[in-house]
């Protein structure tokens, strides 16, 4: 009857859902206390929440005769990821005659997969973000020594968490600067929930992959695909002045995966079209990238 009903049970097991990397965890660590404690027995129960920043719960349940040789294996399954969340946050504002700021700045807390918080991730993202908003701060109050109150600006700098998936955690910042005419730009930060740390666009790739041509490539295939479907539509490509020219991404060009699961890489105001366009976005199709990216990263 008990092998009636641990046979039951795992075959219900198998036929939950699960993410394939999960999966692949779970069934290396159960493979490994197999090996060590051929006679105990584990059975794995998965639930998973639905919505875009789901994640897994994993329970263990030892059976009988377990001991030290099954601990020990327990102890080798990976670690599933980190988790990352805005905790708080502060706001400047300003108002001095007609210029105005309003300047969100978060926290965010990095905790590994016990819970306790992963100071140094912790630490590093914030300081980048501390960095990134005193540095606006610091821009606009010397705008206004210099304009003596006779000056017209507005800067708002908002966040939101884009990304929240079970491999990436991205928080995008939108910088308005409004003055004679006004002025985009975007700033995402990233950590990688399987290591805690913080990324780059690079960091989504196989190592030692060629991923900046075949993505460059078809972003100028978008590029003219857009300006022949439509008019008001320009990018600066094949234009009279090579040198403002798109000619590449970088190995940390602004990047985001969307809520599809697509790779979409951001240029600011100006980068790669005129100013008019305003800051610029293009999803990049998985079939370019899917034999060079990292598991978990892209759908």
């Amino acid at each position: 009857m008990k092998d009636e009903r641990l046979n039951k049970m795992n075959q219900e097991y198998h036929e939950i859902p699960i993410p394939a990397e999960l999966r692949q965890r779970v069934e290396a660590g159960i493979r490994e206390a197999k090996k060590e404690q051929k006679k105990n027995k584990m059975i794995v129960f998965v639930k998973t929440a639905g919505g875009a920043a789901a994640a897994a719960v994993i329970a263990i349940t030892v059976m009988a005769n377990s001991g030290a040789g099954i601990a020990h294996a327990m102890a080798k399954i990976p670690v599933i990821g980190a988790i990352a969340e805005v905790v708080t946050f502060r706001e400047y504002r300003d108002i001095t005659e007609n210029m105005s700021a309003n300047v969100k700045v978060p926290e965010v807390e990095v905790k590994n997969e016990d819970g306790t918080v992963n100071q140094e991730s912790t630490d590093a993202i914030n300081k980048s973000i501390q960095e990134y908003t005193d540095e606006i701060i610091d821009r606009y109050k010397a705008d206004v020594e210099s304009a003596g109150g006779e000056g017209h600006q507005e800067v708002d700098l908002s966040y939101k968490v884009i990304t929240d998936s079970d491999r990436l955690f991205s928080i995008r910042f939108d910088k308005l600067v409004v003055m004679a005419s006004g002025e985009e730009t975007v700033k995402i930060y990233h950590i990688d929930k399987q290591t805690g740390k913080m990324i780059n666009l690079s960091d989504i790739f196989k190592e030692g992959t060629n991923f900046i041509d075949p993505i460059s490539n078809n972003i100028r295939k978008q590029m003219k695909e857009q300006m022949a479907a439509d008019e008001n539509v320009s990018y600066w490509l094949d234009s009279e002045v090579p040198e403002w020219d798109f000619q590449s991404i970088t190995a940390d060009s602004t990047f985001y995966i969307n809520e599809n699961g697509k790779l979409v890489i951001v240029f600011n105001e100006g980068d790669v079209a005129p100013m008019c366009m305003g800051s610029v976005e293009f999803v990049i199709p998985t079939e370019v990238i899917q034999d060079i990216v990292q598991d978990g990263f892209v759908q």
